[in-house]
């Protein structure tokens, strides 16, 4: 056997190889660091899509005890990125939900959706001021909810709530007065913790029937004659949203001027006039049968008739009472 048989390697072939190792190590950690960005990545996302679902189902467990309405609104702000309620916990606490995207941190496309309670009886002017906003609340402080919020960025702009009445369209937003004719509030989130990379953002949503929503009785009745100054009062073609029984007052001349459904206490006047709310009454029941005496006026003149009807939720609706005008009724000769 000859040296010649025996020769290892030259160096141009060790280059050689040293070169393709080097080009194909490369490679491999090119594809490793991209496997790990891509983990890292969807890791983040699915981090942030899932805080965002749990913020929905706190939510939504809100929302399906919101508070019932008495005497006053239980629903303050209603927009596309904003909605303040109260809850029907011990403390009536009100709950904020805004999207902020004009102090978020990291690119002005990224948002955050903020929460903020009160227990406060009175909604202040700080609750329902900047999101997020200082003094928000007395006894819990605003906290980021759901983050990487891509809900409006860029000129897009798509509504995290969204609003049912009970006519099945959002015409009951336009006015705070028929908020209570709110019955379902839908909410959706666009998630992206990457918006260059090229995958598609991340929806989270939810829909909620408000159960506790109580809207405001239909009060109206019609009159009939039974004999000389004597009338049948019939509220039966009133209504009730909701389908529960109704308690009707019926009012003859001095009409109520502050309606509580739930103190429906009856005084006497020095006249010996029976007082509910500050009017006149004359009874109570759907149906009444009422006879005017002489200082009524004579058989054909007209007296002003209010019917107020109260739901079991202590809701009234009126009919001849202020803010309604007053319904003239004559007196049967």
């Amino acid at each position: 056997m000859s040296l010649r048989d025996e020769r290892g390697f030259t160096l141009i072939e060790l280059l050689t190889v040293m070169g393709l190792s080097l080009i194909i190590l490369s490679a491999t950690l090119a594809t490793f660091t991209s496997l790990v960005r891509g983990a890292h990545d969807n890791d983040a996302r699915g981090e942030a899509t899932e805080t965002a679902r749990t913020s929905l189902d706190r939510q939504a467990r809100q929302l399906r005890n919101v508070a019932k309405r008495v005497n006053a609104p239980v629903i303050d702000t209603v927009a596309d990125y904003d909605f303040i309620f109260q809850t029907s916990d011990p403390e009536r606490t009100w709950v904020r939900y805004c999207l902020d995207t004009t102090t978020a941190p990291g690119s002005a496309r990224r948002g955050r959706l903020w929460e903020a309670t009160s227990s406060e009886s009175t909604l202040t002017a700080a609750m329902r001021g900047a999101c997020p906003g200082s003094g928000w609340s007395a006894t819990s402080p605003p906290v980021v909810v759901a983050d990487f919020v891509t809900n409006r960025r860029d000129g897009l702009e798509r509504s995290v709530f969204a609003y049912t009445c009970t006519s099945g369209t959002d015409s009951c937003t336009a006015s705070a007065s028929t908020y209570d004719q709110i019955v379902n509030v839908g909410t959706e989130l666009m998630v992206d913790t990457r918006l260059d990379s090229g995958a598609p953002e991340l929806k989270v949503a939810t829909g909620v029937y408000l159960r506790n929503q109580n809207q405001r009785p239909e009060a109206s009745f019609v009159s009939s004659r039974v004999r000389t100054r004597t009338i049948l009062l019939n509220a039966s073609s009133s209504s009730d949203f909701e389908g529960r029984t109704l308690t009707y007052h019926w009012f003859k001349g001095t009409m109520p001027t502050s309606i509580r459904c739930d103190q429906p206490t009856i005084t006497t006047n020095a006249a010996g006039d029976k007082i509910l709310w500050g009017g006149r009454t004359i009874g109570q029941g759907v149906t009444l049968q009422h006879a005017f005496p002489t200082t009524d006026g004579a058989a054909g003149a007209s007296v002003s008739i209010g019917l107020v009807a109260c739901d079991p939720g202590d809701r009234d609706g009126t009919a001849g009472v202020p803010p309604g005008a007053t319904i003239q009724v004559p007196i049967p000769s």
